[in-house]
């Protein structure tokens, strides 16, 4: 701009048949508003423009069009433009052909001299060389981070007496991801194991690594071994398929009935404990080797006894800032004024340990693990239910409500079942509509209120809006009607990210008799 006394820049791909603008600058907000989602073959300076013809033109007359005549013949269509500036539309190309355009305006009428025109048409070339590397650089990052997220898993186990929930951060200043990772796998009908890990690495391997771990730990898991030996098999595995990466990992196997947490490590932090009195304190095992390493190594392990009311925090290396402490100070300083109260509901705990002050400073992906042991329901009963709804499952919202009425009923709470139904309903469906995925309910009943969960793969939060919006302005609304009856029904809701993708949530108090 500033060479050519430009006021205004409005810099645009073209990607599947329509302009997104990348960036503006100037008073350029009306041009960008214009050309952003335009569709390319549409009468418009730009579009001729990513056909290969640069366009130096006032916005105060008309300019003429190539068109197909009804006896094929070309004919010269006007567009009738307004304003009283000079614009140019420039094609920039990314190697053998053309990327997007490059919009510039002007104040008043002004000649382009064949000098000037040059020197555009050079600097439309390297600005288009800019571009396409910038625009590889992203598309590398997505494909690495997209692998990542969909070998996590899409969904945690649970089992009654324990509540769990999971976050992933990933890193900003790194040119690719890494491979960490989280897992809550069921071993029996009460046992249950929480793994936490870290692949070396901020690259396609380190993803591809850390789904072949994660795939061994479970298979070794659900066959019943011990935290140590799981570790152990896995790390022979890893050896044969000879990476060059290191793997450090956390395995904690929990005991519902009996209330024992068997920790074992593979070169990871120790699991972090805050206690139902507010003290907070680790889970110590033996550090051992990490993964991938050939010197054979004995992993051993170490028991502790868990008080109802207990809540485990899981992470990686990233999740702290190492560099200015101890990692586990640092890690455990995170749960220094999270009171035992606020604990109790790991959602918003789980937002609140995850939450980066600085964002563009965190130089590693983190992932974190939490768990709240609620301890062994002395009559046996299930507190807690699950329901699978595939994508695209006519049925699905029908079978939601279905799980909803009998659990309720079966609970003793069935004056709360048409509320419940009728907000599960409206959920689902937004989930089946817009995130277009599978998804996930779950029902949990606590002493004083109904929590229901409805899980997707779809990051993009539901929104409530008006009745009467108008469809150009309700476009990042989720079915708006519904949600506003959900928003009625429920009082307060709220979203929190699971990894692959969202879980809208909603507790709902239990009426007092």
């Amino acid at each position: 701009m500033e060479p050519f006394r430009a006021k205004a820049l409005v810099l645009a791909l073209s990607r599947e048949g329509r302009f997104w603008v990348l960036g503006h600058s100037g008073d350029s907000l009306d041009m960008a508003r214009n050309l952003h989602g335009a569709p390319i073959d549409a009468p418009s300076p730009a579009s001729q423009a990513i056909h290969g013809r640069p366009l130096f033109f006032s916005t105060g007359k008309a300019w003429p069009i190539p068109s197909i005549g009804p006896d094929g013949e070309q004919v010269e269509a006007h567009l009738p433009l307004t304003g009283g500036t000079q614009a140019i539309d420039l094609p920039i190309a990314g190697g053998s052909k053309i990327i997007g355009v490059c919009c510039l305006s002007f104040e008043g009428p002004r000649n382009f001299p064949p000098e000037e025109r040059a020197v555009l048409g050079m600097m439309a070339g390297l600005l288009g060389a800019a571009v396409e590397r910038v625009d590889l650089a992203t598309r590398h990052r997505e494909v690495a981070e997209h692998l990542q997220r969909i070998l996590l898993p899409a969904a945690l186990s649970e089992l009654p007496g324990l509540t769990v929930t999971a976050r992933y951060r990933p890193a900003t200043s790194a040119f690719q991801v890494g491979g960490d990772w989280y897992d809550v796998i069921k071993v029996s009908d009460d046992r249950i194991a929480l793994v936490v890990g870290d692949v070396e690495g901020h690259d396609l391997e380190s993803a591809a690594v850390m789904g072949q771990v994660r795939t061994a730990l479970t298979s070794y898991a659900t066959e019943g071994h011990p935290p140590a030996t799981v570790i152990d098999r896995t790390g022979r595995l890893l050896t044969e398929l000879g990476t060059q990466l290191l793997v450090t990992c956390c395995v904690v196997e929990l005991d519902i009935e009996a209330g024992t947490a068997e920790v074992a490590l593979a070169g990871h932090p120790e699991p972090l404990v805050q206690r139902p009195d507010g003290t907070r304190g680790t889970l110590h095992a033996p550090s051992n080797l990490p993964l991938g390493i050939t010197t054979r190594h004995a992993y051993r392990g170490r028991e502790h006894m868990l008080a109802p009311g207990s809540v485990l925090l899981l992470y990686s290396d990233g999740l702290t800032d190492f560099a200015t402490g101890h990692l586990s100070e640092s890690a455990r300083s995170l749960l220094g004024a999270v009171s035992s109260e606020a604990s109790a509901d790991l959602e918003p705990l789980a937002d609140r340990l995850i939450a980066d002050p600085d964002p563009q400073q965190h130089v590693d992906d983190a992932v974190l693990l939490l768990a709240r042991y609620e301890g062994a329901l002395e009559d046996g009963a299930p507190r807690t239910a699950s329901l699978y709804i595939q994508r695209r499952d006519l049925h699905g919202v029908r079978a939601a409500r279905v799980f909803v009425d009998d659990h309720l009923h079966s609970w003793g709470f069935a004056d709360m079942s048409d509320d419940l139904q009728l907000i599960v309903s409206e959920i689902v469906t937004n989930a089946l509509i817009h995130a277009g995925s599978d998804v996930d309910v779950r029902l949990r009943a606590f002493d004083d209120h109904i929590r229901l969960e409805v899980r997707d793969s779809d990051s993009n939060p539901p929104v409530p809006s008006p009745l009467v919006l108008r469809e150009e302005e309700n476009a990042e609304a989720e079915h708006g009607r519904g949600m506003l009856i959900v928003d009625a029904l429920a009082g307060q809701w709220n979203t929190s990210p699971n990894g692959r993708g969202k879980t809208v949530f909603l507790d709902q108090p239990i009426p007092i008799e």
